[in-house]
């Protein structure tokens, strides 16, 4: 292969002059496109632990050409432009190239096209076609197949397959599952070639009560956390197939699959704008929390921010608890879907809803943990769950690196499985899906893998300067897009469907208290956060106004970067700046604080650093993620709530600025408590929507305030207006009459 390094995979810095853009390329590249064919590749590198049959194995891309297409989609990079495939155009028309814009260098480079150049070249390299003796640019036989290869099938000279769960061009990074794995010996350099079959699951051999790995085999955890093959749940389905696996699914009708096949690929493209309509509904959550001030409507992605939940002996305990909350969160849906379904509403006039759990972590003690709350829930038949194969006990001493790889590459197809299962219930019954994904910190694991592979066959210039400083690339953002938008509210002609996508990202816990005196001495200067967001200058000038000293131990106290950081407060760094990358690619946050936890908030919901998107902006009239019933009670509850809030409480989580008076405006201060009474939970506490209306429209009221309990008011309330409450809990409305008289039972309860 004549091609040079920078022609495979170049440095977004060079110049696009040279860039020759072949004219009859002029559709997008979406991996269902005719345009896709197979690719010839050769294994680079291969690792396998000897305690279990899968493996990762790192290949290029065989190919005598490179095509740089003029729109580029990458399944699912998520930037909606003119097409209704959320592809973006490269340039203005398929009759121009670069050069005809007259593109010298990047900075000629409209600042708007910037990033997607950026994209494209970190993409697919940078490369000049050859021409026939007609001057016809063409595309030679075993040249590589145009767009992202993620989720094809990869088949090996020895038969073993595997699934792509990376492709940055022109290195693939396969997941091997198969008894029939390569030799280490003699694995560099084998052949395989990478299909236009995409391995897809088989959903409905996957009942509620169901535990499948990412390839839908039925599998069971042991009391250890150890996975082991099972047979399947009985399903209703007739569907034929051993499990749900299957790799028949060609790439060129990945979206439209045969009439009679309930199989579905595990990596798809998001869907199109065309099939998705507005979020218009609410999903109850059962935590007043999250539905008063972050509700989730049905097709909306969330975020769930927090410190890493703490395990012990096969529980969670202490710390902020995502697991709990998020099992809980399901509970919850599925008792009020039960509660509607055995109601005045018949189970013909609601819509179905199921939940799916992917759990991506590989350790064995988060797998037993996980498991047991979900039993202890009582939930255990009514969802699927989605569990990594991986063993981490397995990985010891040299083998922790290799181990890491097969743990990340394995959450990558858990996750995208999960939302599969999701989406097909959506797309063939009309029904409503939860997905929650917990967590994707593993995706940002496997993308930091693939930066170092990359720089290690190609050198640094191979790579952005974000990847390798562990920040954002475009690049980057369209890997994990083609997660966090698969998230939808399909129109009526997809069958009204929604898939809820909950995503769990983990934060390194604090620091233990450790003696910083020396550290102390140390007081930085304004001019020392030059470099950082505007948000963190901002908030360090209310610091020097208050004459706060800039201090490393004063820093750390109200979450923010020290200028000269130790290693365990540089991880945290880049943490947080993730996370704000993840923040900006979805629908809202839910951030759960770990000083509020220890401060007895349950939940530990920090409301300033909490929002949803869904319904904000001029033309949203019709597009909203809150309850109707709640709405009517809440009202400005989150201006109230942080106007409540002392500042430094609400902004800088746990800090107080000196002469910041403590108790603040007694009424104030009254109010705050008696919202915080109305929105205590304990995370295995199911609360009906009704409940959190009562409970809400007490405090708005001033009935709580003062009050350290609620005693029975609920039970009181719902003698008095047994109607109303049925009534709230099955339309998820309430009509003022019925407020007045909700407020007159809750006057009488404490008359």
């Amino acid at each position: 292969m004549s091609s040079s390094i920078h022609q495979l995979r170049s440095a977004p810095a060079e110049s696009v002059a040279e860039l020759d853009i072949p004219t009859d390329l002029t559709k997008s590249t979406n991996i269902n496109e005719n345009t896709i064919t197979e690719a010839e590749g050769k294994v680079l590198s291969y690792q396998t632990l000897p305690t279990t049959s899968a493996s990762f194995a790192v290949v290029k891309l065989i190919e005598e050409e490179l095509y740089i297409p003029q729109t580029l989609t990458a399944v699912g990079v998520g930037v909606a432009g003119d097409n209704d495939n959320g592809s973006v155009p490269l340039i203005n028309s398929p009759d121009e190239s670069y050069e005809s814009l007259g593109l010298k260098n990047n900075q000629d480079i409209n600042p708007d096209e910037s990033d997607k150049v950026e994209l494209a070249n970190a993409l697919f390299g940078k490369s000049t076609p050859a021409k026939n003796d007609l001057g016809i640019q063409q595309k030679k036989k075993g040249a590589m197949a145009d767009g992202d290869l993620t989720g094809r099938t990869v088949t090996f000279s020895n038969s073993a397959t595997g699934l792509v769960v990376a492709h940055r061009h022109p290195i693939a990074f396969v997941l091997i599952d198969s008894d029939s794995s390569l030799n280490d010996d003699d694995a560099t350099d084998t052949e395989c070639t990478v299909s236009t079959k995409l391995v897809s699951i088989n959903p409905s051999s996957i009942p509620n009560g169901s535990v499948v790995d990412y390839l839908g085999r039925h599998v069971s955890v042991l009391n250890d956390g150890s996975v082991g093959r099972s047979l399947p749940k009985a399903s209703s389905s007739s569907s034929s197939g051993i499990d749900g696996i299957s790799l028949s699914i060609d790439t060129n009708n990945m979206n439209t699959p045969p009439a009679d096949s309930n199989e579905r690929p595990i990596f798809v493209q998001i869907p199109k704008i065309s099939d998705i309509g507005l979020i218009d509904s609410p999903l109850v959550t059962g935590i007043t929390a999250i539905d008063a001030l972050t509700p989730i409507g049905k097709g909306q992605n969330m975020l769930v921010i927090g410190e890493e939940d703490k395990e012990t002996d096969g529980q969670s305990s202490g710390g902020v608890n995502k697991r709990k909350w998020m099992i809980n969160l399901m509970r919850n849906v599925v008792n009020n879907y039960k509660h509607k379904v055995e109601s005045s509403v018949s189970s013909d006039e609601e819509k179905s809803i199921r939940c799916f759990y992917g759990l991506t972590s590989g350790k064995n003690e988060v797998r037993s943990s996980v498991l047991n709350n979900v039993k202890e829930a009582g939930i255990q038949d009514d969802i699927v769950t989605v569990v990594s194969n991986h063993d981490s006990s397995t990985s010891q001493d040299g083998d922790v690196e290799i181990g890491a790889t097969m743990e990340a590459s394995e959450a990558v197809a858990v996750a995208a499985a999960t939302c599969t299962l999701g989406e097909h219930h959506a797309l063939t019954t009309g029904g409503d899906s939860v997905v929650i994904i917990d967590d994707i910190n593993l995706h940002k694991s496997l993308w930091d893998i693939t930066t170092r592979e990359l720089v290690k066959v190609y050198g640094v210039n191979s790579v952005v300067e974000a990847d390798l400083q562990g920040g954002s690339s475009s690049e980057m953002r369209g890997f994990f897009s083609s997660l966090i938008q698969r998230a939808a509210r399909f129109k009526a002609n997809k069958g009204g469907g929604s898939v809820t996508l909950v995503l769990l990202s983990t934060l390194p816990n604090p620091k233990e208290e450790e003696d910083n005196s020396d550290e102390d001495e140390v007081t930085f200067e304004a001019s020392d956060f030059d470099g950082m967001a505007d948000k963190i200058k901002m908030r360090i000038d209310m610091l020097i106004k208050a004459k706060v000293p800039l201090t490393p131990t004063n820093l750390r106290k109200i979450n923010l970067p020290v200028p000269k950081p130790s290693e365990t407060e540089n991880t945290k760094r880049l943490a947080i700046q993730h996370v704000e990358d993840l923040i900006s690619m979805s629908d809202g946050q839910v951030w759960l604080d770990e000083a509020l936890a220890q401060q007895g908030r349950s939940p530990p919901l920090d409301p300033s650093r909490s929002m949803t998107r869904v319904g904000i902006g001029a033309d949203t009239r019709n597009c909203r993620a809150d309850a109707p019933a709640l709405r009517s009670v809440v009202g400005s509850l989150r201006f109230e709530f942080q106007q409540a809030l002392d500042i430094m409480d609400s902004s800088l989580s746990t800090f107080t600025l000196p002469g910041a008076s403590l108790e603040g405006d007694v009424r104030q201060v009254q109010r705050r408590d008696a919202y915080l009474l109305a929105m205590n939970q304990r995370t295995d506490e199911t609360k009906k929507l009704s409940e959190e209306c009562v409970a809400l429209l007490a405090a708005s009221q001033g009935y709580l305030d003062g009050q350290t309990i609620m005693g029975g008011l609920m039970a009181h309330v719902e003698k008095e207006a047994p109607e109303i409450i049925e009534s709230i809990d099955t339309t998820l409305d309430l009509s003022q009459e019925e407020r007045n008289t909700l407020e007159g039972a809750i006057k009488g309860y404490f008359a």
